[in-house]
């Protein structure tokens, strides 16, 4: 995910740039940042895709939200676009949540909890998503077949994804006012220990990865 970690410190150091030419009277910038600062989550969202080589639903979310939020700012929309926006992201993440990989389930809480163990013998990938509620992936009675992947998608909610002891863990992805953690315990592992690599996109929420459930 570096790709999308340089474009995070670009658009910093652009509207860093920006404020102190603005507050110095060099440049009377901050109308156009005000109105055009939404093309910085459409290019988060795009670099997300670019650099995954697969369109996820934390990078599609990520892209309508800026192109939403622009078409606010830029004065195209006369009414308010939040709750239309949640509804549309809600219904992106039930469609993910209708597909199948290898038999694996893929739990989708909104407004909600859900806890889903998963037991198949050959797990590859799934997904996960939680808005404004929490949603829990047990994985302790999984099998794995080398490497596995999940995407974890959070918006105003939480997900917590459970391994088993032993899985090689690699967690990355799209923090953007959340948190993206792993308590996992990767410690005296063999080497040839299944590898499970987590997508994670917080929109203001959390993704957690653990082998043990929160006390």
């Amino acid at each position: 995910m570096r790709p999308v970690r340089v474009w995070m410190g670009l658009v910093l150091v652009a509207l860093g740039v920006f404020g102190i030419l603005d507050a110095t009277d060099v440049l009377d910038s901050g109308d156009a940042v005000g109105r055009w600062w939404p093309v910085a989550l459409v290019g988060l969202g795009l670099v997300a895709m670019a650099a995954q080589r697969r369109v996820s639903l934390g990078s599609v979310v990520i892209t309508l939200a800026g192109l939403v939020l622009l078409t606010g700012t830029l004065g195209w929309a006369t009414g308010d676009l939040l709750w239309p926006t949640v509804l549309a992201c809600a219904g992106i993440a039930v469609l993910v949540g209708l597909r199948r990989h290898h038999g694996t389930r893929t739990p989708v809480a909104i407004l909600s909890g859900t806890t889903t163990r998963e037991r198949t013998q050959h797990l590859r990938h799934a997904d996960v998503s939680a808005i404004f509620g929490g949603a829990t992936l047990d994985l302790r009675e999984a099998h794995v077949d080398g490497e596995a992947s999940i995407d974890a998608f959070a918006l105003f909610g939480g997900v917590e994804v459970l391994v088993p002891e032993g899985w090689r863990v690699s967690v990355g992805g799209l923090p953007f006012m959340g948190g993206i953690v792993d308590k996992t315990d990767n410690d005296r592992l063999r080497d040839d220990a299944p590898v499970l690599t987590v997508n994670g996109t917080a929109l203001f929420g959390a993704v957690e990865v653990a082998n043990h459930p929160k006390p």
